[in-house]
């Protein structure tokens, strides 16, 4: 399983599963369905190779402060940081959510391993 830093599980991403398949409908499908009055997004907007890599759209990840932090910390996943569950990401990832769980889940491995 291939995991975000905030526990997101990409294999679960729509974005990051059309953009691995290079499929173009559905990133056009996506963006529509994304879109609102008020924000629109493009196809090129629903591109995603996951948080990890260099290619992240700035409109949907690119300004995340969980991403940011992770990577300025050369994490993984916030599951490994000594501060988890920090603020930031109580902020923005629901405590009983799939991907707090899969934080969890993974901080339990890291502390039995250390």
């Amino acid at each position: 399983m291939d995991l975000a830093y905030c526990g997101l599980n990409c294999g679960e991403c729509a974005v990051y599963l059309a953009s691995v398949r290079k499929d173009t409908a559905e990133q056009i499908r996506l963006a529509d369905e994304y879109s609102t009055d008020t924000y629109k997004f493009s196809k090129e907007d629903m591109y995603c190779l996951g948080c990890h890599s260099d290619t992240v759209s700035p409109k949907m990840c690119g300004d995340c402060q969980i991403r940011i932090c992770g990577m300025k910390k050369s994490y993984g996943s916030c599951a490994e940081c000594d501060e988890f569950p920090c603020s930031t990401l109580r902020e923005n990832v629901d405590d009983n959510s799939d991907n707090m769980n899969n934080l969890k889940q993974l901080a339990i491995k890291y502390k039995k391993a250390e």
